[in-house]
């Protein structure tokens, strides 16, 4: 085994310390929080498509390209909301919306696929979820436009 001098151990372990402080520095900060009105304008956009989505594309449960096109606009609205930080007074509806947003994904996934069954399950994630935001603005008291809940 080499051995080291004290000067190049010193120098080793203050870049590894100073690496480790940086890494860590860069992973505590949160991301700025969206501001709200855009946060909404967003949220509201994209809970339109959803809750027609969700309602339309079912009824046509034999059309397998009508499931992967609704697959592939909600692969682009799940990337989107993980863009998105909600601002403070929106925090607790966040998590719900997510959900929402992936369990859709999964259920069109699954329609594509031609398996109901799984589908299905995820439409109930997506119902209970759009119900506990709903929930949740009454407590909160923010006022989001009706045709996004």
């Amino acid at each position: 085994m080499r051995r080291m001098n004290g000067s190049f151990r010193r120098r080793r372990t203050a870049a590894v310390a100073a690496l480790a402080v940086a890494v860590g520095g860069l992973a505590a900060r949160p991301a700025p929080a969206t501001p709200q009105p855009a946060y909404l304008a967003q949220f509201v956009l994209i809970m339109d498509w959803v809750n027609r989505a969700v309602v339309y594309v079912p009824r046509h449960d034999d059309d397998r390209a009508l499931a992967g096109l609704a697959h592939a606009v909600a692969e682009t609205l799940v990337e989107q909301s993980q863009k998105l930080s909600p601002p403070a007074a929106l925090r607790d509806l966040h998590p719900h919306f997510v959900l929402v947003l992936e369990n859709a994904e999964r259920a069109f996934y699954y329609l594509a696929q031609g398996d109901e069954e799984r589908a299905d399950r995820h439409f109930a994630v997506v119902r209970d979820e759009t119900r506990m935001m709903r929930q949740i603005q009454r407590e909160i008291g923010i006022d989001i436009p009706e045709l996004a809940l």
